[in-house]
């Protein structure tokens, strides 16, 4: 009597069911665990409703950043906190581009504090010249008022003097003094617009100094930015675990030259996995989501140990058998895909393990 079993690996094998069946050899181990699906057909025992393997949710871990792996710390089998920090790749490079960037950085800002102090220096020259301006425009104000006055004089007297009233002294009197107000009015005008003049000039070193402190910022302000990216570079060249879970493969070693993307390591969860097995559509009113279902593995030992496990997925779709999944109905052209979450707190379960799934006739549990 014969019946179809599944390898490790998925692939479809025949073995001879017989209650005195053991394995004979490492190479044959798959065979034992196995066992299980074969005593299902011995002793009137009921036929498993399913068969499928063992999955666990893999994650490769790859390098971020090109560089040598100048620390890694992680061997198959360790078991892994989530955000453990667990390799380097070198960044003496990145560090000492940082370094310069800074260096640049605080020169740009001596720089800056520099012209700042001349911005200063050049808004106090302006506003002492516009204080001057100021006075020079007052004395030009008051020349112009005494001007004014002294030309009402100067017609007053020549109107007396046409009537014989004032002399001609008083008249050349009152000229010389129209004449010396005129000069002095005109001198103080320039001196306000000499002034004038002079305060534009440190009004544009001002102007010029604030430009420069603006520039200066720029310049601050892009170096910040390659020191962030240096910054994020660096914190990328440390190689940290995302997920909790156990070390299944390692892919370098401590010394080796990485590239961006380069696998450094697989981790997946194990104390949970998933059997993906297959119900046929007469099978599917048993399953229900949340619903427990017993599997049975082989238990290491010459074997068979039962779990339990919960349905946590049913697909919505059929497909066709595929070739390495048997079902109890083996005439079925359609099956339908469905994954059970079995604890695996002791580790005896691993990925790629055959198990045959019975389904229960308790009620789904709530979620």
């Amino acid at each position: 009597m014969e019946s179809r079993l599944l390898t490790a690996d998925g692939r479809p094998q025949t073995a001879v069911k017989h209650p005195h069946l053991h394995s004979v050899g490492g190479r044959r181990s798959a065979v034992c665990g196995l066992i299980l699906l074969a005593l299902s057909g011995c002793g009137g025992e009921e036929e498993a409703d399913a068969y499928g393997t063992f999955e666990a949710t893999e994650t490769t871990v790859a390098s971020e950043t090109a560089g040598q792996l100048v620390a890694f710390d992680v061997d198959e089998g360790d078991r892994l906190p989530e955000r453990a920090v667990v390799g380097r790749v070198d960044t003496v490079q990145l560090a000492l581009q940082r370094e310069g960037l800074v260096a640049q950085r605080a020169n740009l800002l001596a720089q800056r504090r520099s012209v700042e102090a001349q911005g200063v220096a050049s808004s106090a020259q302006e506003g002492a010249t516009l204080l001057q301006t100021d006075e020079a425009d007052a004395q030009a104000a008051a020349l112009t008022a005494q001007l004014s006055t002294a030309q009402e004089e100067l017609a007053r007297t020549r109107r007396l003097a046409a009537d014989g009233a004032a002399t001609a002294r008083e008249v050349n009197t009152r000229e010389g003094e129209v004449a010396a107000l005129a000069a002095q009015l005109q001198g103080a005008r320039a001196r306000a617009a000499t002034i004038r003049g002079q305060a534009a000039v440190p009004g544009a070193q001002a102007a010029v100094a604030t430009a420069q402190a603006q520039g200066v910022d720029d310049q601050v302000a892009a170096l910040d930015a390659q020191i962030r990216q240096i910054d994020d570079r660096m914190a990328q060249a440390l190689v940290v675990n995302p997920t909790a879970g156990t070390v299944l493969t390692v892919l370098a070693r401590r010394g080796e030259v990485v590239q961006p993307g380069s696998p450094l390591y697989t981790i997946a969860p194990l104390d949970t996995l998933t059997l993906r097995a297959y119900a046929t559509g007469d099978q599917l009113p048993r399953l229900r989501l949340g619903s427990t279902v017993e599997i049975s593995v082989d238990d290491g030992a010459g074997g068979i140990t039962t779990r339990t496990g919960r349905v946590a997925w049913i697909s919505a779709q059929a497909e066709f058998t595929p070739t390495t999944i048997q079902t109890r109905d083996e005439r079925a052209d359609l099956v339908y895909a469905f994954e059970i979450r079995v604890p695996n707190r002791d580790g005896l379960l691993k990925v790629g393990m055959p198990g045959e799934v019975s389904f229960s006739t308790q009620p789904a549990r709530p979620q």
